[in-house]
């Protein structure tokens, strides 16, 4: 079924994009509603975790079952000198947490393990599945849809997971900006992995420092993620990652002579 589904989306990127979105965001709500409250003392967070886990699993067996594993950045850590490019969005994140961060050790450390799945699942399924699905629309059209996705995606919050509505919608608009960054890094560099990283930090940085962010701080961060991310497509279009080529299927031997 996933094969036949991916020579769909071979044919109409956008449906396919959206498609791809929706059943990655489909898993998380499924799994988040269907398993137990899970908050041990040790790992408050697990329950979460195992949650954007199961939503990476999904993802890899469809970029699996579609051939795109290694054309998504999955499979490459790209070119290495230029995950310096992603240095803004790291000062940026050090600036939300000037007040420094707050929590027991087992929060701040399990924190880490949350941030890193979401960052791991978030990439998987935005700048690789997504991404990777509408490239055939060019790279800044491609770029602006996945961000859209990824944005509105996060009306989940709101929906399912009972977020105030006016908090919902600027994290719209920040995560949004924030993923049209990432695809353009991710097409100037060949990986998701200094994305994931990235992703994780920001995200950490931002949850676990006390009090909200600044408001002139969450506008200079949506500025610099869509200056950032127009000037990296366009450095991408000029000056392509190398991608390696996808996985020959097996040769088939002739049958022996009888």
């Amino acid at each position: 079924m996933l094969t036949r589904w991916g020579s769909q989306v071979r044919r109409n990127p956008v449906l396919g994009a959206v498609g791809a979105a929706v059943l990655w965001q489909a898993t998380i709500v499924v799994v988040a509603k269907a398993l137990p409250p899970l908050e041990p003392g040790w790992f408050p967070q697990l329950g979460p975790t195992v949650v954007n886990l199961a939503g990476a699993a999904v993802v890899l067996a469809v970029l699996r079952a579609w051939g795109l594993l290694a054309t998504s950045g999955v499979t490459s850590r790209g070119v290495m000198a230029r995950w310096l490019v992603l240095l803004p969005v790291v000062v940026l994140a050090g600036l939300a947490a000037l007040p420094g961060i707050e929590g027991g050790t087992a929060t701040l450390v399990g924190g880490v393990v949350l941030m890193l799945a979401i960052g791991v699942s978030e990439e998987l399924g935005s700048r690789a599945l997504v991404l990777e699905v509408a490239r055939p629309l060019g790279p800044v059209r491609a770029a602006v849809l996945t961000a859209v996705l990824f944005g509105v995606g996060h009306l989940g919050n709101w929906l399912f997971f009972n977020a105030p509505l006016d908090n919902t919608l600027w994290q719209v608009v920040e995560a949004g900006a924030f993923g049209f960054c990432l695809c353009g890094a991710r097409l100037y560099i060949g990986s998701i992995w200094p994305l994931v990283l990235v992703h994780a930090l920001s995200d950490y940085l931002e949850i676990y420092s006390p009090g909200k962010t600044a408001d002139w701080l969450q506008a200079l961060d949506v500025a610099v993620d869509l200056g950032l991310g127009l000037v990296l497509l366009l450095r991408a279009a000029a000056a392509p990652a190398p991608v390696p080529p996808p996985a020959s299927p097996p040769a088939v031997s002739p049958p022996a002579p009888s």
